[in-house]
């Protein structure tokens, strides 16, 4: 497991988990997914500290390992 993993959750059905991927952490790429596509959450792993955009109250985004 990477030693930055981050949780995001949306308040939606079937979620564009790349699209919502890249505008979280815009052009850092994970070293680890998590992905189900009929879930409303993903888990990303980075190998760096990342700080994640604010996408508003329908995506929240946790950071549950480091």
């Amino acid at each position: 497991m990477p030693p930055y993993l981050y949780k995001i959750t949306v308040a939606f059905a079937w979620p564009n988990w790349p699209f919502i991927c890249s505008q979280v952490f815009g052009e850092n790429q994970p070293t680890y997914s998590c992905v189900c596509e009929s879930q409303p959450y993903a888990t990303y792993g980075f190998a760096t500290p990342q700080t994640p955009a604010d996408l508003g109250p329908l995506v929240r985004v946790e950071l549950i390992s480091d």
